[in-house]
C-alpha cells in the first residue's frame, strides 16, 4: 500500500508540476500578448494624435493661418567704400514695413516670414550718400535719391527671394551719379 500511495504521490506531483508548467507558460503567453496589446494601443494613439496635426495644419493651410511659401526680402550694399544708405522707406502692396535712417550694415533684411501665394508690390525709397576718403572724399557732397517698384511672385510652396543691390558700376569722376548702380536679383527655392 505504501508503494501504492508513493506511486500515486509521485504521478499526481508529475501530473501536478506538468499542469502548472502548461499554466506558467500560458501565463507567460498572457503576459507577452498584453505587452503587444500595449504597445499596439500606444502606437493607435500615435497615430490618433498626428491624425489631428494633420487635420489642423490642412485646415490651416486651407484658410491661408499657415502658408507652406516663404518670402524673403534684403537691401545689399556691396560698395559702402563708394556709398552710404542714410535712409530707406519700403512698402509693401501699399502698407509701410520700413522706415530706417542711417543703416549700419552692408546687408539688411527686410521681411523674411511665411507668405500667402500671390503678387507682392514692393516700393523701395532709398536716399544715399556718396562716402570716401583719402583723394574720393568729393563723393561725400554727392546725394542720390532711388526709387523703385518691384513685383514678387509668392509660389504655393518653396521660397520667394528678393534682394535689392547698390554696388559702383564703373569710375565716372565727372558724373558720380553714373557710378551708382542698382540691380534687382529675383529667384525661388
Amino acid at each position: 500500500m505504501n508503494k501504492v500511495l508513493f506511486l500515486i504521490t509521485i504521478i499526481f506531483s508529475i501530473s501536478f508540476s506538468l499542469y502548472s508548467k502548461e499554466n506558467n507558460s500560458d501565463s507567460i503567453y498572457q503576459n507577452e500578448i498584453k505587452e503587444f496589446d500595449k504597445i499596439i494601443n500606444q502606437i493607435n494613439q500615435d497615430i490618433k494624435k498626428e491624425e489631428k496635426d494633420i487635420d489642423f495644419l490642412k485646415n490651416s493651410l486651407i484658410n491661408n493661418e499657415i502658408s507652406a511659401s516663404k518670402l524673403v526680402v534684403k537691401l545689399l550694399n556691396k560698395d559702402d567704400g563708394y556709398f552710404k544708405i542714410t535712409k530707406v522707406k519700403i512698402t509693401m502692396n501699399g502698407n509701410n514695413i520700413l522706415t530706417k535712417d542711417r543703416l549700419g550694415k552692408k546687408e539688411l533684411t527686410i521681411f523674411n516670414d511665411s507668405s500667402s501665394p500671390g503678387l507682392y508690390t514692393f516700393n523701395f525709397d532709398l536716399y544715399v550718400e556718396g562716402a570716401g576718403y583719402g583723394i574720393f572724399t568729393y563723393m561725400k557732397s554727392y546725394k542720390f535719391r532711388i526709387k523703385r517698384t518691384v513685383k514678387v511672385k509668392v509660389h504655393d510652396i518653396g521660397k520667394s527671394k528678393l534682394k535689392i543691390i547698390i554696388y559702383k558700376k564703373g569710375e565716372d569722376s565727372k558724373h558720380p551719379e553714373n557710378m551708382l548702380g542698382i540691380k534687382i536679383e529675383k529667384n525661388r527655392s
